[in-house]
């Protein structure tokens, strides 16, 4: 076991500020009983904390007292004796679920008895001296159910009965930001205060079918439940729920379980309507804090994948909804846009394998077929098998964005094709090559790339100037330039703004057409040649 030295500075400064206090009254050793709670073996307790403080001051007492009676009154002994000698002692490390907790060894009692007395003032600390109560020991006994309060801790008994407050405090104090989406749940643990419901994480409020933790807090009709987006590797909900309770029975107290929703278009037949529960073996480490909350749900989702292994057959799922082999059905659900179902239409019918994907979204399809489909996605695009190598490699330097880079692909391919489609020209004039440069410019990169091009270019003095205008006018991106422009070219820009518009919204066959009308309007009849 860890040791560290701790009998000197602030913590021993610390230690004997506490030792004061409760030389003065040990009795905030002692829990708060419901009107339920049996008062015999607290009243023990008292009787021995008691006895201690009658020898405060008698050091060789306190040191024969730290050896005998019940284990907290030995480590209040223990402690006052500490205070009294200040003899040389080696902390030591105990390993708890919420962090390691040191302590000075001061007696033969527990070392939950130490750490109890010796942090008091820390309810949850506190409550670690009647574990031995609530879960009892070789010879039996426990039973009793402690809550630890904001101030003190309190005992129901055999019975669990959780304060509202006590469930208010515990809910607020979760490692995740969960919504309620019931009101209350059925049950014989219901109550009337306003305790009862369903908690659950942003993606499962709005309804998506996402592999997810359960957690339910059987006494008081509580279930959370997280989701595998939100699931963190350093979280652990069971004991953020549990760390402020000693109760007899945590397994019965506290439900686990995870989930993959599916529903099933033909309930019976599909292979993968029978998914495995959560295994006793992962429930069981995650029980015990050998397993965080992504790590479980990681296990878990493990054990899923092992389970799909023995399917050969193409079988769809998205957003919780199992479409089986109906491929058009699927997409239907996704919305995609159509580069993505024919890209996915040419991928799916003989995929030969589950594909479950939590939102109902094309992009994400997009994304868990990338790595193992990419180039056959983006062939199905339309890319050359040398374009959809250098486009597969630009998506491993941006994961996540496959779908991204395969509707890229498709845009600049529709934008080329359009450009390629429009009349060519030569000999233009000044104005005229402005205006055809800013046409086609438009159709590929967009109005942003226009503004820019016309701002880092800046057109020199005259009627091209004026032209630069119009364009920006047109595209709604003239504030940010005005002040690079005379009156006199705005006004001649503000005449030509709206057959310029009509230019950039011409289709292939009214182009010329309307170049040469912006033109004329321009005063420029003779402007260059098609070719």
């Amino acid at each position: 076991m860890p040791r560290i030295r701790y009998t000197s500075g602030g913590k021993e400064g610390e230690l004997l500020s506490r030792a004061k206090a409760l030389r003065k009254d040990p009795m905030v050793l002692l829990p708060r009983l419901s009107k339920d709670c049996p008062t015999g073996p607290f009243d023990r307790i008292r009787r021995d904390l008691e006895a201690v403080q009658e020898a405060k001051q008698d050091a060789e007492e306190l040191k024969h007292l730290s050896g005998k009676g019940e284990s907290l009154a030995r480590a209040y002994a223990g402690l006052l004796y500490y205070a009294e000698e200040r003899p040389s002692v080696v902390s030591q490390v105990a390993r708890h679920p919420t962090g390691d907790i040191p302590f000075l060894p001061l007696s033969n009692g527990s070392k939950e008895a130490e750490i109890a007395v010796q942090y008091y003032d820390d309810p949850r600390r506190l409550l670690l001296g009647y574990v031995h109560m609530a879960r009892g020991g070789l010879f039996g006994g426990g039973g009793f159910h402690f809550y630890a309060l904001e101030r003190g801790i309190l005992c129901t008994g055999k019975e669990a009965d959780p304060p509202p407050e006590f469930v208010r405090a515990s809910l607020e104090h979760l490692p995740y930001r969960l919504s309620q989406v019931s009101s209350k749940e059925g049950g014989t643990a219901a109550r009337g205060d306003g305790t009862q419901g369903t908690l659950v994480c942003q993606h499962l409020a709005r309804g998506e079918a996402e592999l997810h933790l359960i957690v339910r807090w059987t006494s008081v009709a509580r279930t959370l439940k997280v989701c595998e987006r939100c699931v963190k590797p350093d979280a652990h909900l069971l004991a953020s729920l549990s760390e402020s309770m000693a109760i007899p029975h945590p397994e019965g107290e506290f439900e686990v379980s995870a989930r993959l929703p599916i529903e099933h278009v033909h309930e019976g037949r599909c292979p993968l309507g029978d998914l495995p529960t959560l295994p006793g073996a992962l429930e069981k480490r995650y029980r015990a804090g050998r397993l965080s909350d992504a790590e479980l749900l990681r296990s878990y989702n493990d054990e899923i994948e092992r389970s799909e292994e023995g399917v050969r057959s193409t079988v769809l799922v998205a957003g919780g909804r199992c479409y089986e082999r109906e491929v058009e059905n699927f997409l239907g659900a996704l919305a995609p846009t159509t580069v993505e179902r024919r890209a996915l239409a040419k991928v799916l019918p003989d995929l030969g394998r589950p594909l479950i994907s939590p939102e109902a979204r094309a992009g994400k399809v997009v994304e868990l077929l990338w790595k193992d489909h990419a180039l056959d996605l983006l062939e199905a695009a339309g890319a050359s098998p040398e374009e959809a190598r250098r486009r597969e490699a630009e998506a491993r330097s941006a994961p996540g964005r496959a779908a991204e880079v395969l509707n890229r692909f498709a845009q600049q391919q529709r934008e080329e094709e359009a450009v390629a489609k429009l009349p060519t020209y030569r000999a233009l004039v000044p104005e005229a090559e402005l205006a055809d440069r800013l046409a086609r410019l438009l159709r590929t990169a967009g109005a942003a790339e226009v503004e820019r091009r016309i701002s880092r270019e800046s057109p020199p003095e005259g009627k091209v100037r004026g032209m630069a205008w119009a364009f920006l006018l047109a595209l709604g991106k003239e504030t940010s330039q005005a002040w690079r422009f005379s009156d006199t070219e705005k006004e001649f820009g503000q005449a030509l703004a709206p057959a310029a518009r009509r230019l950039l919204d011409a289709p292939a066959s009214g182009y010329h057409e309307a170049l040469n009308a912006l033109l004329l309007e321009a005063g420029i009849p003779t402007w260059g040649e098609q070719t």
